[in-house]
């Protein structure tokens, strides 16, 4: 597949200084991996923030870092809340040899029977699926066809999706990808969520607003860093 390269340099700036490095145009990371100790570095804001904010899915990333070549994932990815811009990135240097185990987008292609009806609709219950590969195998997203979801009840399953070689899907086979239901059931389950979301308490107000600053990101050499 297509790698997509970036340029990074190590950092010295942690703690309190990190809101200096993005004020400054920096976008702090981590690169880590099975046989790389964690090395803090920085990127160009506006450059990563340009390809990240494109990818989508795991892609691989050629990351140079004083002119050594990684051959990376993003692992994690901070943003924003207001803006949507980058804060902080995990990047996990593969081992081409060593497969990986990552969430791949499920998109619903095609025309279903159902879908023009206008009393039926093809509703999505699982958007994503979990896959092993090797990184050169790695795909961006899983391409399911509707066309055979045609009358009410008909269902997808996770058996139902076909993979390139090299994939093998995790996910329980049996999991309902999509199926066909009266285009009402769509209109009372979305009122439901909207009233749920509406449904907070002075406490989870509590609870958002003494949430993790950004700055918490920094006890980033963690155990957690170290898991691929």
């Amino acid at each position: 597949m297509d790698k997509t390269l970036l340029k990074a340099e190590k950092r010295n700036v942690i703690g309190k200084g990190i809101k200096k490095l993005r004020r400054d145009g920096w976008l702090p990371a981590i690169l880590y991996g099975p046989s790389l100790d964690p090395v803090a570095i920085q990127l160009s804001a506006l450059e990563a923030g340009n390809v990240l904010g494109r990818i989508q899915g795991t892609v691989l990333i050629d990351l140079e870092v004083e002119g050594n070549i990684h051959t990376t994932i993003v692992r994690d990815l901070q943003s924003d809340i207001l803006r949507g811009n980058p804060t902080h990135v995990d990047f996990f240097a593969v081992d081409m040899l060593q497969k990986l185990t990552i969430n791949v987008p499920i998109s619903l292609v095609g025309e279903s029977i159902a879908d023009a009806s206008g009393e039926l609709v093809v509703m999505s219950n699982l958007f994503e699926v979990q896959v092993e590969c090797l990184p050169n195998d790695i795909i961006n997203v899983l391409e399911v066809d509707k066309e055979s979801l045609t009358e009410l009840g008909d269902t997808l399953i996770v058996a139902d999706i076909e993979v390139p070689e090299g994939i093998t899907i995790l996910t329980d086979s049996n999991e309902t990808v999509a199926r066909v239901a009266y285009a009402g059931i769509i209109e009372v389950e979305e009122e439901v969520e909207d009233e749920e979301a509406l449904d907070i308490d002075a406490e989870d107000v509590e609870v958002i607003e003494k949430g993790k600053s950004s700055d918490d990101e920094d006890q980033e050499f963690s155990s957690d860093s170290s898991d691929a």
